[in-house]
């Protein structure tokens, strides 16, 4: 869903991450929330979906409340401490953004969510700001459900988007299970930045490799690789 008449500023990434949140969204979670700025699209554009702002930071959220009021916001509460601690509402239909994050805490974060009953009829929007194939390791581990996945650049940078379910019906409709391909399917042949985006994901691995040699980094290194040869012949 855009709206271009919205006075929260996003750009290119947070946009993306906007659209992404189903139109059927009954109650909307902004975790580790990147200022607020899509929990606040939220409250400006999806009335009266109620929105749930979480950071660990209070400085930040000090400053999301003087904006959230300054604009007379309602339908909103807020949560100061770490994700790993949030006990999620009954609400039927609810979406949960984890973005900008490691991956290491974006796995910490989802085992505590998952372990709640309440994560089966929610939908999930996680772009990990590294090791995205971590992620999608414990996600396929976990048996979910994919919905939709896209990669974003902004500023030279590529990020992957990734919405998953816990219910294969939770999408709306039937979905597949997230199963194998820890590297993804959302990458276009030709599209430059992605290209650029996974040899610098290559070289970075590479790189690791020369420290720590291992088989983990060399199944990664591969699988990169892997995606260049099948979607780029000329690589």
């Amino acid at each position: 869903m855009t709206d271009r008449t919205l006075k929260t500023r996003m750009g290119t990434r947070l946009t993306a991450l906007f659209c992404a949140v189903p139109e059927t969204t009954s109650e909307f979670w902004d975790l580790c929330c990147d200022h607020g700025a899509i929990g606040r699209a939220m409250l400006e554009s999806r009335r009266p979906c109620p929105v749930v702002f979480n950071d660990i930071h209070s400085d930040i959220m000090a400053n999301l409340q003087r904006q959230l009021t300054a604009v007379q916001a309602e339908h909103y509460r807020m949560y100061i401490g770490p994700a790993e601690q949030l006990v999620l509402s009954d609400s039927p239909k609810p979406t949960l953004m984890l973005a900008g994050v490691g991956a290491e805490q974006c796995i910490n974060i989802l085992t505590h969510l998952f372990a709640q009953s309440a994560s089966a009829s929610a939908i999930f929007i996680i772009s990990a700001a590294t090791k995205m194939h971590r992620v999608r390791q414990f996600l396929i581990d976990q048996g979910v459900f994919l919905v939709h996945e896209s990669v974003v650049t902004e500023n030279k940078r590529s990020y992957e988007i990734l919405t998953i379910g816990r219910d294969s019906f939770s999408g709306g409709k039937k979905m597949s299970a997230l199963a194998g391909d820890l590297f993804g399917a959302c990458w276009h042949p030709d599209n430059p930045d992605h290209r650029r985006h996974l040899n610098k994901l290559i070289g970075f691995y590479q790189a690791k490799l020369q420290h720590r040699p291992g088989e983990n980094i060399n199944a990664t290194v591969q699988g990169y690789k892997d995606i260049l040869k099948k979607y780029y012949a000329k690589t």
